[in-house]
């Protein structure tokens, strides 16, 4: 039979039928997978977010309880907020504190030796302090001043073990020029101007007693650098759920006599 006279030959569809269902139920799995990996990480990250919510307000109430204190009369929470202390609420624990600012050296308005002082004795690195005290009297010089202590801090820096360290000693919220005994750490009166051989241990020992009537005599003789006081406290919060932490501050004025706080500020912490 000539060839344009042949009959077409008949193909079989089924292959491509069978290959055509098994596309779509290929494309069908896959958009069934991942729509069970999104539900699965919006679960999570849902469940995460409800830990985290639930941690700040924790924090939050912390902070409010520590408020309440200054606001009472004798509370007994006070005497122990000088170190963290747990304080159960809601089932669930959090860690309070409370630290006078007063006890520490103000950035902007403190002596220029006790700065420059306390300043070599926090920061290790001879070459970093160096800059940092440049900055800070470059800054002065300017009538710059700092709204944080951690800006003075190299970017790098602002978020560590030097900014936790440099928290505990400068403050640029007292306006004062020296601190107040009762409360300055330890690194700071060991780092006074003008101390003698063998003075600094012993303000230190009558400030850890609160011996107050030991401390007078230094207190009479440094006249500012140590008679200073403002009732600024920093209170600080911080609560676990499940993994998920928050950690949270405030910075209070506080007006003893009408048993008054102003909130400065309420914010998260950075570590």
């Amino acid at each position: 039979m000539p060839l344009e006279q042949r009959p077409d030959r008949l193909r079989d569809p089924g292959g491509f039928v069978l290959l055509s269902v098994l596309l779509v139920i290929g494309i069908v799995s896959a958009l069934v997978i991942a729509l069970t990996m999104t539900v699965r990480a919006d679960r999570t990250n849902a469940a995460i977010e409800r830990r985290l919510v639930q941690a700040s307000a924790l924090a939050d109430a912390g902070l409010t309880r520590i408020i309440a204190a200054l606001e009472g009369q004798d509370d007994p929470l006070l005497s122990n907020l000088s170190k963290p202390i747990y304080w159960r609420f809601a089932g669930q624990e959090v860690v309070v504190s409370l630290v006078p600012e007063a006890g520490k050296v103000d950035l902007n308005s403190g002596d220029s030796d006790l700065v420059v002082n306390v300043l070599g004795a926090v920061v290790r690195d001879g070459v970093v302090a160096d800059r940092l005290v440049r900055r800070l009297a470059a800054m002065r010089r300017d009538g710059q001043g700092l709204e944080t202590v951690r800006g003075l801090l190299d970017p790098d820096d602002r978020a560590g073990p030097l900014a936790r360290d440099f928290e505990a000693v400068f403050t640029v919220w007292t306006n004062l020029r020296g601190v107040d005994p009762k409360f300055a750490p330890s690194v700071v009166l060991r780092n006074l101007p003008g101390l003698q051989a063998g003075e600094a241990e012993l303000l230190v020992q009558a400030s850890a007693r609160g011996a107050y009537a030991e401390l007078s005599p230094f207190i009479t003789r440094f006249g500012p650098l140590l008679g200073a006081t403002r009732p600024i406290y920093r209170a600080r919060a911080e609560a676990n759920v499940e993994g998920a932490t928050a950690r949270r501050e405030v910075l209070l004025a506080h007006n003893p006599t009408r048993r008054l706080v102003w909130v400065v500020f309420w914010r998260d912490t950075v570590e």
